[in-house]
């Protein structure tokens, strides 16, 4: 058992709103902690649970910190809820396509060393990051001695 509530978990009334009425009864909500292939780990008021993906979903759809709805009885998602942002990179390969890093951040925290290993385009390419999913930066610098 855990002390978390929804709130805890970062549920606001944007995802609220995202519900029919009475919805949230038969398929609560849980947040991804963990995304595998065929499966995922949520956190819920009730603690860390695993669900399994419908057909028409795919894990590569899904992003760490995404809301879903589930089925108690079979453990499987019913559907996922929009997100207030993401983060995503471009997929290795020839072809444009993107992977998905983490959804629904708020603060983006990007630590960086200032010993040699500072890279200004590094940094440069983070808050890129930051300002394409609507995320706020916030740049922590170690190692300054």
């Amino acid at each position: 058992m855990t002390d978390l509530t929804l709130a805890a978990l970062g549920w606001s009334e944007d995802f609220q709103s995202q519900l029919d009425t009475g919805e949230s009864e038969a398929t609560p909500p849980a947040r991804l902690c963990d995304v595998h292939r065929d499966r995922v780990q949520a956190l819920t008021p009730d603690g860390e649970i695993t669900l399994t993906l419908p057909g028409e979903l795919q894990a590569g759809d899904l992003a760490v910190g995404d809301w879903v709805l589930f089925d108690p009885a079979e453990q499987r998602i019913t559907r996922a809820l929009e997100r207030h942002s993401v983060l995503r990179r471009r997929a290795a390969g020839t072809v444009l396509m993107h992977q998905l890093i983490a959804a629904n951040v708020d603060t983006l925290m990007i630590v960086t060393s200032c010993n040699a290993d500072f890279n200004p385009a590094r940094l440069e390419r983070y808050l890129t990051l930051a300002a394409s999913s609507d995320t706020t930066p916030l740049i922590v610098l170690t190692k300054a001695d």
